[in-house]
């Protein structure tokens, strides 16, 4: 194994581009999980003083939309440049776009708010971005927007030119073309962009070379997103098209109001209807048939397909400069079209420049990046697939099954084993060993999968096969969680464990006054879990060693699983309590208006809304930082675990003969659709509630696992 600087042991190769590789790692020191970015040797000189801007760029942003700089250094072995980063645990957007397609139009502005916070935080700090794209933007786990990859930003104030044509074709503001470097409006242009990928499934220009696509981001009107995809808000149709407009000086004043304003939307105001921009008049731009009024679904690429644009690597290229600097942009106009000779010079010709040396060119040539991203370079796009159908996977199992999704693959606790299912079709790829208990739902985090359910934690590789074990004292009864390369689980052996994912050794351990039946959180370098019987307290302790920061106690115990959002807490007892803490000390804050009467069992934090199941068979929607309520919704027997994705909340019900889930608007609560699973729920397993992906609610019950329509509630023929 690798080990940078004495200290950055590098466990797995995640990439490489313009910049270098990138690793996952592990600091020996600290003994936490970190993202290493390595510049060789040989490349030193430009690109060094590139990296190191980087660096210095990235570390001096506080905001937690970016990711964190660690350290910076050169090994003294072998003169290799790193970066240790914070590790982020998640999907790009790019990734979410390609297994997902395009996200709810109210996912879709939340992750664009997100993003555009960040962003205005660094504008603040004099830094632009000058690469914002999918790739460039992780979705963690907790649902978080982190930017990614400030290598080729630079500050506003250091230069108005640039030498070189940096980032990607598909997000580039006009202005770049004319060898402007690009400020803080340019990022906004690239907001537009992705927005608009977001909401459509498709960047707002995608010609089939970079002379035509650079041509119609001069030239070229957009499409108004509510065109291809019917529903959208005129008030989110104007932010975008204002967001792509080719004068910088017409596109909003900052990433602030961006922000501002997208918060502000009322998704429920459809735009009315009106028919496509007609292009401008331009003899290279190529000619885009009106989209139909009802487009066909979003279906993922399969591995076969090129490449989207969101998957092409960052692009740079040194253009040779003939004579004085380029001519000014019309007042009123945009920037004029460069001449194919001149987009020869800027590195967008072809394969002839990316042979010739002189940086890697923007054009799609062959090999090199764009080859290992998988794809063929055309530029063109592959035949639409079939839409997958709604599926069922039947069991005869003695307990009802238990599943999640990740990566596409849905893994069912099934019998005395764990089954993996295509997650699209519902067909077996593996069954896993066969336990001498009957696993809980299996947690799945970096391809390992990990089961409870017997008395000790087993992880299990992609295809199935046994990693390692870690034995308990009794039971694993808490599903784990996994957080900087360790997992944290609890028994009621009256100890909550943290073990090392690489190999399955122990962290630490810390007892607690009784039996243990809380599922862990694990937030912000902190473990929250509670405990019952003779110990009603629930806990926070320090991740990295397992020290008690704070204990709180109640007059009955936890077993439910705490959530964490804005610096609270929040952790429901088993009266049906429901308790608000501050993160940093424990200390209680006001309670929620209409606790006594909540009596809260399971808990469901989404985005800006905490759900919550009541006793009282009633789902309610609250404000995490205020504590008002947004609605509730009856007419559920027996709420059990729910979920939440795009604007639909999905709840089972338990005392339903037939399985009933339902799905309720996000936004007010109301019953968009039911429908039966023709299967029972188990009351008694708190983990048995819907999971969502792909475009399905995934259902699993006494005969097997049942994939919805998730739109719809459409139930497998």
């Amino acid at each position: 194994m690798r080990v940078i600087a004495d200290r950055y042991e590098l466990v797995a190769f995640v990439g490489r581009g313009g910049m270098g590789e990138v690793w996952e790692g592990r600091d020996r020191v600290i003994g936490r999980r970190v993202a290493v970015k390595l510049l060789p040797d040989h490349q030193h000189g430009p690109a060094a003083d590139l990296f190191f801007r980087e660096a210095r760029t990235a570390g001096g942003l506080n905001h937690r939309g970016v990711v964190t700089v660690h350290d910076l250094g050169r090994d003294q072995h072998d003169g290799t440049l790193y970066l240790i980063m914070e590790y982020v645990a998640g999907r790009n957007l790019a990734v979410v776009l390609r297994e997902d397609g395009p996200p709810s139009p109210a996912m879709s502005v939340e992750w664009a708010a997100q993003t555009a916070a960040a962003l205005a935080a660094a504008h603040d700090a004099g830094v632009v971005h000058r690469d914002l794209k999918p790739a460039n933007l992780m979705l963690t786990t907790g649902g978080e927007v982190k930017i990614l990859d400030f290598g080729i930003a630079r500050f506003m104030a250091a230069t108005d030119k640039s030498s070189q044509v940096m980032g990607t074709l598909a997000y580039m503001a006009p202005e770049r073309f004319a060898e402007h470097s690009g400020d803080a409006r340019s990022d906004l242009y690239a907001i537009g962009c992705i927005l608009h990928e977001l909401l459509t499934g498709d960047v707002p220009f995608n010609a089939g070379d970079p002379v035509s696509l650079m041509t119609a981001h001069l030239n070229k009107v957009p499409e108004s997103p509510s065109s291809l995809r019917a529903g959208l808000p005129a008030a989110l149709d104007d932010l975008v098209l204002r967001l792509l407009a080719k004068q910088p000086a017409d596109r909003p004043r900052s990433a602030a109001s961006v922000h501002d304003e997208l918060r502000a939307l009322d998704l429920a105001k459809p735009a009315p209807a009106r028919p496509p921009a007609a292009p401008a008049a331009t003899p290279t731009a190529p000619v885009t048939s009106p989209a139909p009024d009802d487009p066909p679904p979003y279906v993922p690429s399969s591995p076969g397909q090129p490449p989207a644009i969101h998957q092409l690597p960052t692009q740079e290229a040194t253009p040779f400069v003939l004579g004085g600097p380029p001519a000014p942009p019309a007042p009123n106009g945009p920037p004029p079209a460069p001449g194919r000779r001149r987009a020869l010079l800027l590195g967008l010709g072809g394969v002839a420049v990316a042979a010739g040396g002189g940086g890697l060119a923007l054009a799609l040539a062959t090999g090199g990046d764009e080859e290992r991203a998988g794809g063929t370079g055309s530029g063109t796009d592959a035949p639409p697939q079939p839409k997958v159908r709604p599926w069922r996977h039947e069991v005869a199992n003695e307990l009802p099954t238990v599943c999640t999704v990740a990566d596409g693959v849905l893994y069912a606790a099934v019998g005395f084993t764990v089954t993996a299912l295509d997650a699209r079709t519902g067909e077996k790829r593996w069954d896993g060993p066969e336990f001498s208990f009957y696993p809980d739902q299996p947690v799945v985090a970096d391809g390992t999968v990990y089961v409870s359910g017997g008395d000790e934690l087993w992880a299990l590789d992609g295809d199935g096969k046994k990693k390692w074990t870690f034995p308990t004292g009794d039971r694993v009864i808490s599903r784990p969680a996994v957080a900087g390369g360790i997992v944290y689980f609890a028994s009621p052996d009256k100890h909550v464990y943290a073990v090392h994912a690489d190999g399955g050794r122990e962290a630490w351990n810390h007892p607690l006054g009784d039996e243990i039946y809380c599922n862990p959180t694990v937030s912000d370098g902190t473990v929250y879990i509670g405990c019952d019987g003779n110990d009603n307290t629930l806990y926070a302790l320090d991740a990295a060693s397992g020290a008690k920061k704070w204990a709180f106690g109640a007059e009955q115990g936890f077993t439910q699983t705490p959530v964490v959002s804005g610096g609270l807490v929040y952790a429901a007892g088993v009266d049906g309590s429901l308790y608000a803490l501050h993160a940093d000390t424990g200390a209680r804050k006001s309670p929620f208006p209409l606790e006594e009467t909540l009596k809260g069992q399971n808990l469901y934090l989404a985005g800006d809304t905490l759900y919550v199941c009541s006793l009282g068979g009633r789902v309610h929607a609250f404000d995490p930082s205020t504590g008002a309520e947004k609605w509730n919704h009856g007419g559920i027997l027996s709420p059990t675990q729910f979920t939440v994705a795009g604007d639909l909340v999905y709840v089972g019900d338990t005392l339903s003969t037939v399985g009933t889930v339902h799905a309720l608007d996000a936004d007010d609560g109301s019953e968009r659709w039911s429908a039966p699973t023709l299967a029972s729920l188990s009351s008694g397993n708190r983990d048995n509630g819907p999971v969502t992906a792909y475009d399905f609610v995934y259902i699993a019950d006494e005969n097997g696992v049942v994939a919805l329509d998730a739109a719809t509630g459409a139930a497998p023929d």
